[in-house]
């Protein structure tokens, strides 16, 4: 609280800060009124409208003629920079160290390790694939040149020509640019769309990885919130169009979001684009995780029903197939030859060896055959996760009960912290990646991802049980 010398409504406004920091108002949310905020501060309305219009003027709520006060959305540097929309934007000056901790875990001998979206090394088929590589190079040595031969890339674009049609994309040989990972698929298309300082808007909470790419571009980045049953809140998103920065683009991830597993419905999907059009924006469109899907259909990528080639689209084998690899690939609109120039110039080419072995492990049925086995056994190992958790846990836990992908969102009661959690649980040879990871400003700290890749075993049963004796112990002390 600030010093008693602060003049009254600026005591407010900086109270009213910390609840808007703290994500209790998302962006949208309608603030108390005047007369309401003067009553529990114990002030005249002149004060308290003076403590909001002076939020107005650091752009931390929004005024609405005859509707009051509404929280804006703001925009955090992911740098230590000062801003002129924020006077301290502190939280993430130090993402990439805090991030760089958490990855250097899975290098670690922990026993069980819930940190990272992978799955267990047994449900990638490595034996079969390490033969192919074998094979392919003993027959064609040509491959470890730079370059894909023609025949080899025409095969390979002819089966992602069938893959994607069956996420109902419609695209050509020349739509489709080969990549490392969805990683470099995403930096492309973040360094095609935008230019430092530019702001990006992004779901919340966030992949801690599209952070640092962010940061690493000297980006802003502006939070959209993020709900596990339906996605991006497109009300929040029109809301920040309306009375927020402009962006020069939204980064989504519509099929099974990383870290709440969401998947946006279909009409969802549809306004989203018509939101893009209406306010001009360009959308990049990762669906990484879109064929580890629970049910009968893979869910439809937003690409499916872009009209005017604004959607950048990101996928990869990477998690479903081969982490090894970092095999991905784009398909870039409108934007394609951009994307083609800028991967000359950042990597070159993609390994010639990588690209014409997964070109048979398409054309043979490998890849099918290994992702129906990897959903069912992601399925089941994803309920017996969340059971457990919910049997663990202290009362008013939640769990995400995610359609696909390998990850659960779990938010404890108040008075957990999930940093603090890692940092037991780290004593006991146990890992998850902690909620605050995965927001640029400080929330989610009673929240964390677990990943549902690895099989369930007794071991894995008695992590989860000491994770919830902890939590509850940190509720008892709180």
């Amino acid at each position: 609280m600030p010093s008693p010398s602060h003049p009254l409504y600026l005591q407010i406004a900086e109270a009213l800060t910390r609840r808007l920091d703290s994500g209790e108002w998302p962006t949208g949310t309608r603030l108390p009124p005047v007369r309401q905020l003067a009553l529990k501060y114990g002030v005249n309305n002149l004060t308290a409208l003076h403590a909001y219009r002076w939020l107005e003027e650091q752009r931390r709520v929004v005024a609405r003629a005859r509707s009051g006060f509404f929280a804006a959305a703001p925009v955090f540097p992911l740098s230590g920079e000062q801003t002129e929309v924020l006077p301290s934007p502190s939280t993430w000056v130090h993402i990439d160290d805090r991030v760089a901790n958490l990855l250097s875990l899975s290098s670690s001998a922990l026993n069980v390790q819930l940190h990272m979206a992978d799955a267990d090394q047994s449900l990638y088929p490595a034996t079969e694939l390490a033969r192919r590589l074998q094979h392919k190079l003993q027959r064609d040595p040509a491959l470890l040149g730079a370059y894909l031969p023609l025949q080899a890339e025409k095969q390979l674009k002819a089966e992602m020509l069938k893959l994607s049609a069956s996420y109902q994309l419609s695209l050509n040989p020349d739509q489709i640019l080969m990549t490392n990972g969805s990683t470099e698929a995403i930096q492309l298309a973040l360094r095609c769309l935008t230019k430092p300082g530019d702001v990006v808007a992004v779901e919340t909470p966030v992949y801690f990885g599209l952070l640092q790419s962010l940061e690493s571009l000297r980006l802003k980045v502006l939070e959209i919130p993020c709900t596990p049953q339906h996605g991006i809140s497109l009300e929040a998103l029109e809301f920040a169009m309306r009375h927020g920065p402009a962006i020069s683009c939204l980064v989504v991830v519509p099929n099974f979001q990383n870290p709440t597993g969401a998947l946006m419905p279909e009409e969802n999907k549809k306004r989203l684009l018509g939101l893009a059009r209406e306010h001009h924006f360009p959308i990049i469109e990762d669906d990484v995780f879109g064929d580890l899907y629970y049910g009968e259909e893979r869910p439809v990528p937003l690409k499916a029903w872009d009209r005017d080639g604004s959607v950048i689209y990101c996928s990869s084998f990477t998690k479903s197939f081969a982490p090894a690899l970092r095999l991905g690939w784009s398909s870039g609109g409108k934007y394609h030859k951009q994307l083609e120039r800028l991967k000359v110039s950042n990597s070159y080419v993609t390994s010639a060896l990588i690209q014409a072995t997964m070109g048979d492990c398409l054309s043979s049925g490998l890849y099918a055959r290994q992702v129906e086995r990897m959903r069912l056994h992601l399925s089941q190992q994803s309920g017996k996760l969340r059971d457990s958790i919910l049997a663990s846990f202290p009362h008013g836990t939640t769990v995400t009960e995610p359609q696909g992908g390998m990850l659960l969102w779990v938010e404890c009661p108040e008075g957990v912290n999930s940093l603090a959690l890692l940092e037991q649980a780290l004593a006991h040879s146990i890992s998850f990646a902690p909620g605050p990871v995965f927001s640029a400003e400080a929330r989610f700290s009673r929240c964390l991802r677990m990943n549902v890749g690895h099989p369930w075993t007794d071991k894995m049963a008695n992590a989860i049980q000491q994770l919830g004796r902890m939590a509850s112990a940190q509720l008892s002390s709180s």
